[in-house]
Formats: C-alpha cells, sequence, structure tokens
C-alpha cells in the first residue's frame, strides 16, 4: 500500500502550540512508515528527513479544507497513494475528513482514509490558541459556529464556496 500523511494546519501561524504538535504527530507517522507529507506552510517545518510536499497556497488567504483535500487527492493519483493518514486538530478532524473523503469521492479515486492515532490524546481546549491571527481559532465558541455553519452546509453549495 503507497501511503501519505495528509496535515491540515489550525490557525495561524506555524509557531502556534496547534501547528507545532500537528507537525510533531505528523513527522512521527511519515518517519514510522517512511512516506511523504502533504500539508500547509502552517504545518512546517517538520522534521529533517520527512518529504513534504506543500498545498498550492497565497498567504494571507485562508485555503478551504476542501481545497487543500481536492489538491491532496490530485497530488495522490499523481503519486499512486492509495492510502491517507489524516492528522488534524481534534474540533477538525470531522470536517477534514469528510472533506477529504468528498475528495476522494469526486475524483473517482480509491483511497482509503486513517487517523494518525496521537490526534485524539489532546482535549479541544489545547488546540485553541489566543496567539492565532485567525479568531475561530482562538476561541472554541467561534469555532463551535463557524464549523457549525459549515459541516450544515449542502455540499453542493460548500463545494462551490471552497472552488
Amino acid at each position: 500500500m503507497n501511503s501519505a500523511v495528509v496535515a491540515f494546519a489550525f490557525g495561524v501561524p506555524n509557531t502556534l502550540r496547534s501547528n507545532r504538535r500537528i507537525a510533531e504527530m505528523a513527522s512521527d507517522k511519515a518517519k514510522n512508515l517512511g512516506v511523504p507529507v502533504y500539508t500547509q506552510l502552517e504545518v512546517v517545518p517538520l522534521e529533517r528527513g520527512v518529504e513534504t510536499v506543500l498545498t498550492e497556497e497565497l498567504p494571507p488567504n485562508r485555503v478551504p479544507t476542501l481545497r487543500i483535500a481536492r489538491g491532496a487527492v490530485k497530488w495522490a493519483q499523481q503519486g499512486n497513494v492509495n492510502e491517507f493518514w489524516l492528522c488534524a486538530a481534534t474540533p477538525h478532524l470531522p470536517r477534514c475528513r469528510r472533506d477529504l473523503s468528498y475528495a476522494i469521492q469526486e475524483a473517482n479515486a480509491r483511497i482509503t482514509v486513517r487517523i494518525v492515532e496521537d490526534t485524539r490524546c489532546h482535549p479541544d481546549e489545547f488546540w485553541f490558541c489566543p496567539e492565532s491571527s485567525q479568531p475561530d481559532t482562538r476561541k472554541q465558541l467561534l469555532w463551535a459556529v463557524r464549523d457549525g455553519i459549515l459541516m450544515h452546509l449542502p455540499m453542493r453549495l460548500y463545494s462551490a464556496i471552497a472552488s
């Protein structure tokens, strides 16, 4: 099986506790499996020796989760990857998983999605950082409202917004 880790940032900048932890978990899984990591600028640097593929971004604009998922699937298809190890903050995990699954289905790809085990070992509060430049990753209430809206939008509308 050809695997890769897909790591989603949680807030900006890359020095946030949340993003450093995501980078650690992604690096550990990638090193254990000997596979690359597809991720965002906010998750680098990863550990030395870990192959890193960056999604297309135009900072400071926020990149929608679905657009990152689509980029990961496109990249995976070019490299014959058929297994993703998803690494994300616990509050972001459900939408990351949904968006990856949707992007896989949209591309008619055959890629399984597994969750990096360490992802769930921190309480939700751990992931929210007051120094984040994104207000919804500073406070749980703002995240709950924004993510609740995004999770309940019809996929057709959500997909159009993320394009």
